[in-house]
């Protein structure tokens, strides 16, 4: 006979079992508040007293920042390094289950700085973490991790681009390329709802690869540290200035040093000075010289162009007028990514417009190149009413054009427009306020850090300075000066002569250069 006995129809759940998931659900109810406890305990730990660590009055500031990137910048000695290396391990301790990532170029330079740091304050051990040698990683009792990594190039951070960071934290930010930081920026997210994206905390001096960027972004849009900002991704950006008076630690004998230093390596070190760097490729430029309102500008003056192609790396074009003493007028300029070559030179001509007089415009002889059945861009170009003429890059002429740079932003004798303002000297090249990415970028390129070191860095943002150079360099011998006959000189009585008094030849000049009758000032 059949059975009996009760069964469990499908879909409906024993009484013990109903008591199972309440129990569970209670216990994960229970955890959920011993973590929050736990977290709420640990935020209230004095992390730094128990390391034997005292913040110094910056140091303070940069550790009660709550922007999403902060920056503690400027002259050597200020404690950046130790400030970075206890704020990394005071968020793993209040925030259980964050993933910090702690970034230089090199490992050789981690040692050398926050792992230094990480080993004077015993590897975090009274707060319970331990220390892998191998890994180069910190691990808490709570489950947080913090990771110590190089990334001197592109390829290095993607070596771990399946991880995740709730914190980066950059030690020297300017000489890590800005791509690499870039990419790294882009790793920071959560899966967490109780481990929060905190940002990225960053110590650096003037100089490097990355310091135009880095200027861009901190320094200059808060003002030095005068305001908090918000960039274009709606996050808030913080620039805290660092001094070496700021840390009343250091010995007196290390000031004595960076007072000691080259004149541009003490601007950066000791003054935190951002306008000039060692390593600045074209440290003759300055803002107050070389800038100028735009101002209408003869027809009679010759007009070149200069191009540097590109796609996904920017597309620079520069317009440059020349007047009669061969001083160079840049006053308009294009900057973009993501353009086709069509495109491009129907920008050119709308720039130019129907009555511009253009006689040449040259270009990175790159786009002469063909692949495959592809038009070469310079033809592309022809065909849209753009006719280009090669740069010439051949041999030396990189750091020929260099050079060329430095010839034009020397100073001269005043231009008229200049002359009227009272200006003995001006340089022999201005650069209208309207070319805001060559006012930008030119400044801030520093030399080559591999390769011929007399070069720029090309992982820089170099292509307004070589639309800029592919121009000047083909302008001929430069600038030369061309004077009215000067006013008649008295003639002065030569007091060591042996038979008469013979006049000494007088010399005339504009401001303190003298000019040579029928010569070129620049010959003495």
């Amino acid at each position: 006979m059949p059975s009996t006995t009760p069964s469990s129809k499908p879909g409906n759940s024993s009484p013990l079992l109903k008591l199972k998931i309440q129990k569970m659900e209670e216990l994960k109810a229970l955890q959920a508040e011993v973590r929050r406890r736990e977290a709420e305990r640990l935020r209230r730990i004095d992390v730094f007293g128990l390391l034997d660590y005292t913040p110094t009055a910056r140091q303070q500031l940069f550790h009660d920042a709550e922007e999403f990137a902060v920056l503690m910048g400027g002259a050597a000695g200020g404690g950046k390094s130790k400030a970075l290396t206890m704020e990394a391990i005071r968020a793993c301790v209040r925030y259980p289950g964050i993933r910090v990532g702690a970034f230089r170029r090199t490992y050789g330079e981690l040692k050398e700085s926050l792992l230094a740091e990480l080993a004077a304050v015993g590897y975090a051990g009274a707060l319970g973490a331990s220390w892998n040698g191998t890994e180069y990683e910190l691990r808490f009792p709570n489950g947080s991790l913090l990771m110590f990594r190089y990334a001197e190039s592109l390829k290095d951070s993607t070596r771990r681009q399946g991880g995740q960071y709730q914190l980066l934290m950059f030690d020297e930010l300017t000489l890590t390329p800005p791509d690499v930081v870039a990419f790294l920026e882009s790793r920071l997210r959560t899966g967490r709802g109780d481990v929060p994206v905190i940002g990225v905390r960053a110590g650096t001096n003037p100089g490097g690869p990355g310091h135009g960027t880095v200027k861009q972004r901190y320094v200059d849009a808060t003002g030095y540290g005068q305001r908090v900002v918000i960039d274009e991704r709606g996050r808030t950006v913080r620039f805290i200035p660092s001094k070496l008076t700021d840390n009343p630690h250091i010995n007196p004998e290390y000031a004595d040093d960076l007072k000691a230093l080259p004149d541009k390596l003490r601007r950066a070190f000791l003054d935190g000075d951002w306008d000039s760097f060692m390593g600045q490729a074209l440290s003759e430029w300055r803002h107050d010289r070389h800038t100028i309102a735009p101002i209408a500008l003869p027809a009679s003056w010759r007009r070149y162009v200069g191009i540097d192609w590109g796609y996904t790396a920017p597309w620079c074009v520069l317009w440059a007028a020349v007047d009669e003493d061969g001083r160079v007028w840049f006053y308009r300029e294009l900057y973009a990514t993501q353009v086709g070559e069509a495109e491009q030179a129907r920008r050119i001509l709308a720039a130019e417009g129907s009555d511009e007089q253009v006689a040449a415009r040259y270009a990175d002889d790159s786009m002469w190149a063909t692949r495959g059945d592809a038009q070469a861009v310079a033809d592309v170009y022809g065909q849209h009413g753009v006719p280009l003429t090669p740069a010439g890059k051949g041999p030396g002429s990189r750091l020929s054009g260099l050079q060329r740079w430095h010839s034009y932003l020397a100073e001269a004798p005043a231009c008229p427009h200049h002359r009227a303002q009272g200006w003995e000297t001006c340089p022999k090249v201005h650069v209208f306020t309207t070319c805001a990415n060559l006012i930008r970028t030119l400044p801030v390129l520093p030399h080559a850090m591999s390769g011929n070191p007399e070069d720029v860095d090309t992982n820089a943002e170099d292509h307004a300075y070589d639309a800029g150079r592919y121009l000047l360099i083909n302008l001929g011998g430069g600038a030369r000066f061309h004077f009215p006959a000067p006013d008649p000189v008295a003639p002065v009585l030569d007091p060591n002569a042996t038979s008469s008094n013979r006049p000494v030849p007088a010399v005339p000049s504009i401001g303190s250069f003298p000019i040579l009758t029928g010569g070129d000032p620049w010959a003495l």
